[in-house]
C-alpha cells in the first residue's frame, strides 16, 4: 500500500512572517498531519507563509486543511499566504475561487456573489 507523505520544515525569516515549506502530497492521508503541524505554527506566529513549491499533489482534503488553517490564523489576528505555488495547485486555487485569498497578502475574504453565507 502506497501512502502519501508530507514533510514540513520551518525556515529562518528576515521578515515579520514565519516561513514554512511543505513537500509531498496534501491529501486525505496527510490532511490531519497538515492541520496538526500548522496549528502549532500559528500558535507560535500568527503570520505564516507556506512555501508549497514542493507539493506534488493536493486534493479537496488538502485544500480544506489550508482553509481551516487560514480560519485559525484569522481568528488569532494573523494570516496565511502561499508562496511558490506550482501550476497544479494554482489551478485548484483558481477553480475554487481561493486564489486571491491565499496568493495575496492573506487578508482578503472570498467573494460571496449570492449574499452572505459561509461556505468554508
Amino acid at each position: 500500500m502506497n501512502h502519501s507523505v508530507l514533510r514540513l520544515s520551518v525556515r529562518e525569516s528576515d521578515g515579520p512572517r514565519l516561513v514554512a515549506a511543505l513537500a509531498g502530497a496534501m491529501d486525505w492521508h496527510t490532511a490531519p498531519q497538515l492541520r496538526e503541524e500548522t496549528t502549532r505554527l500559528i500558535a507560535a506566529d500568527r503570520r505564516l507563509v507556506l512555501d508549497v513549491s514542493a507539493v506534488t499533489f493536493c486534493d479537496s482534503s488538502g485544500l480544506s486543511a489550508l482553509v481551516q488553517l487560514r480560519r485559525r490564523a484569522l481568528d488569532a489576528g494573523g494570516s496565511v499566504v502561499l508562496a511558490g505555488v506550482p501550476a497544479h495547485l494554482l489551478k485548484l486555487l483558481e477553480i475554487s475561487g481561493l486564489g486571491p485569498v491565499f496568493l495575496g497578502d492573506g487578508a482578503e475574504e472570498p467573494e460571496e456573489p449570492d449574499g452572505p453565507h459561509d461556505l468554508w
